[in-house]
């Protein structure tokens, strides 16, 4: 597993974990901030590598 892969894996249980808080104490701004952070860890997946040309 590379380093690209543990960093997206890695935001990707911060945000759940943010969700899974906001939605315990009913606060909707964790909520929204836990589906934000998935959210970017899913397109960090359509972001080039470095070194990856696109011709």
């Amino acid at each position: 597993m590379n380093r690209r892969t543990q960093l997206t894996l890695a935001l990707a249980a911060v945000g759940i974990a943010v969700w899974g808080f906001g939605a315990r104490v009913d606060d909707q701004r964790f909520r929204w901030a836990g589906i934000i952070v998935l959210a970017l860890a899913a397109l960090s997946r359509f972001v080039a590598r470095r070194g990856d040309s696109v011709e």
